[in-house]
């Protein structure tokens, strides 16, 4: 078939070549001369060329139209000579074509059947003030329902009023300590009256980022000079300075060969997993991970078996299964790409991994470290690198592939993974979030640049001065928060401080004592015969009862901490400690926080049991 199709390929063009010859020879039959090669080359040789003497324009004219008018003759002979020789050839050619006709003609019937629908279906000016006007009245529906994330409120006179929680309220601003609410938006979808300002003990703002006017400024002028985004993805036409001085900025601080910016903070670690771990390789991944790991575990596709969280024993009990399998098996360690995933603190649990053991029992199986520390990175450690150096280790040597999110302490948008070359390299081919999601904004990279200096406490001292003389960097930064997680911790344990003694044998602490999230669960007394939705509630009321009457913001985990996890941590309230805070602040919290305990398990026990046993048809 190939060698007939060939064959019919070169007779078209021998039969062309030879109608054109013919032109020629007919034009040169005329009354027009047209020039042999022979002659040019004579003529040009005595430089004469104007004796050259072409044919007329009218004559040329008349002969290309000839051959033109031949022309679909001569195709139908051509076809009918091919159809002779070969017609299942000449079938499937004019199927082809025909079909390809059938396809332009249906397109263009398509799409002017969609641009008369679009005429007949838009709306009127009528239709458009209506609409707008209506959204100006109205505003947009909420996300949920009345009836989903709603609790109960006690009011001063007994009534029951609704307050919906994790939904409702809008934050204006961060200035400090302090979050400013936006009441004009939050009072219609509350009954009950917010304050103005809280305590901000709720946001993940470990170093004051979200406050500092050296980063401020910095946004401020970034923006003005690159605009908002990037407008495309780092491999395309995404990548601009600021991404690779954040890059070089986090690579340095953190001594490594090199890093890759992630435009997001969860796809940084989803990616990396997924870009390293394949189909038939191994991983042995802690069950208290976050969902952005557990999401990359999944797109591996790898092999996946998990130990107990932060046990260690457990680990080396799945590491030995492991190798007595592979001595069964006959099958070599070095056969497939195996992996130890942890966090260096857990987000989910407040709880530091043990790093140091989990290192050991690394080299001794020879299985490479895959450690998340979105929440070590600007909080653990002397200078502020994280949990790696909280436990006396480095990164590319006693952890191969360390990834993080740059929204917590530094205060920027998106995530970074470091390590050697090969690591970094790999990625910018097999990262999914890497490869195809837009570029960070240049001017939050730049915030990244100067959040690692001013942790670094290397800040322009010019720039620093037009700011703030007095906001704390460096090592200053670090040594406050430290002293406010230390007093955070000791003041809520102490046994002998009013309010901190109304939470005794009600609320217990599960983060370690280093950590700054802090997570309070209801003491056994409490959560004893209390389904897990029925703890939420209460802890809900708490959070509701101190950010109404104490005027402290907390989080309230037990809601929303609950999908796509392997293991689900315990309904929780979620305090965090930050450098913006001072004594008076933790005060004002342990007073809230047990004001409120007092208020909704003790003062308002039967009406709460009431609420929890009537609690579908109250809503």
């Amino acid at each position: 078939m190939a060698g007939k199709f060939t064959q019919h390929v070169f007779n078209l063009g021998f039969s062309s070549g030879r109608a054109i010859h013919k032109l020629l020879l007919d034009a040169q039959s005329s009354s027009a001369h047209w020039p042999s090669l022979s002659e040019v080359y004579s003529i040009s040789n005595a430089n004469n060329i104007s004796s050259i003497q072409l044919p007329s324009i009218h004559s040329v004219f008349t002969y290309v139209v000839t051959f033109l008018s031949q022309l679909p003759n001569r195709y139908r002979i051509w076809w009918w000579n091919l159809f002779q020789s070969d017609p299942l050839h000449v079938l499937v050619e004019t199927l082809l074509i025909v079909a390809c006709i059938i396809l332009v003609v249906l397109q263009r019937r398509a799409d002017w059947r969609f641009s008369q629908e679009r005429k007949k279906g838009a709306p009127t000016d009528k239709d458009v003030e209506h609409l707008l006007k209506d959204w100006k009245e109205n505003g947009r529906k909420p996300l949920v329902s009345r009836k989903e994330g709603t609790i109960t409120a006690r009011s001063g006179r007994g009534e029951n009023k609704y307050l919906e929680v994790g939904s409702g309220l809008v934050v204006d601003k961060i200035e400090g300590s302090r979050l400013f609410l936006d009441l004009e938006l939050s009072k219609e979808k509350n009954n009950c009256k917010l304050p103005q300002s809280v305590l901000n003990f709720a946001t993940l703002d470990y170093i004051a980022t979200s406050s500092s006017p050296i980063l401020r400024k910095t946004a401020l002028d970034a923006l003005k000079h690159y605009g908002c985004g990037s407008c495309g993805p780092r491999g395309f036409y995404g990548t601009i300075d600021a991404h690779l001085e954040a890059e070089e900025a986090v690579s340095n601080f953190l001594g490594t060969e090199g890093a890759i910016l992630y435009s997001d903070g969860a796809s940084a670690s989803t990616s990396t997993l997924a870009a390293f771990a394949k189909r038939g390789d191994m991983l042995i991944v802690d069950e208290g991970v976050n969902e952005a790991l557990l999401t990359g575990i999944n797109l591996s596709r790898a092999n996946v078996r998990y130990f107990r969280h932060n046990d260690v024993k457990d680990l080396r009990r799945i590491l030995e299964k492991v190798k007595q399998q592979d001595i069964s098996l006959k099958r070599k360690a070095t056969d497939q790409r195996r992996f130890l995933v942890v966090e260096g603190m857990y987000r989910n649990w407040g709880t530091l991994a043990p790093l140091k053991e989990i290192v050991a029992l690394k080299e001794e199986f020879h299985y490479r470290l895959i450690v998340d520390d979105s929440h070590g990175i600007g909080t653990l450690g002397k200078s502020g690198r994280g949990s790696l150096e909280h436990a006396g280790l480095k990164p590319m040597i006693h952890c191969e592939i360390l990834t993080f999110s740059l929204e917590n302490a530094l205060g920027s948008v998106g995530g970074m993974t470091v390590g050697s070359e090969e690591v970094v390299d790999h990625q910018r081919l097999s990262g999914a979030g890497y490869c195809f999601s837009a570029s960070a904004p240049p001017f939050l990279s730049k915030v990244c640049v100067e959040s690692v200096k001013r942790l670094q406490g290397t800040v322009d001292g010019n720039e620093s001065k037009s700011t703030d003389e007095t906001e704390l960097t460096g090592p200053a930064l670090l040594n406050r928060l430290r002293e406010n997680i230390s007093h955070l911790y000791s003041t809520l344990t102490n046994s002998s401080h009013p309010y901190a003694l109304k939470l005794r044998n009600r609320l217990s602490i599960t983060s370690d004592p280093l950590s700054p999230l802090l997570y309070l669960r209801l003491a056994d007394e409490e959560a004893t015969g209390r389904t897990r939705s029925e703890q939420t509630f209460i802890l809900d009321q708490i959070a509701h009862h101190c950010l109404v009457n104490g005027n402290v913001a907390v989080v309230s985990t037990g809601g929303h901490v609950k999908k796509y996890l392997q293991l689900v941590p315990e309904p929780s309230l979620r305090l965090v400690a930050s450098a913006s805070h001072d004594k008076e602040d933790v005060e004002v919290l342990v007073k809230a926080l047990g004001e409120a305990v007092e208020s909704v398990l003790v003062h308002n026990a039967s009406q709460m049991e009431y609420t929890l046993q009537h609690k579908d048809n109250i809503r």
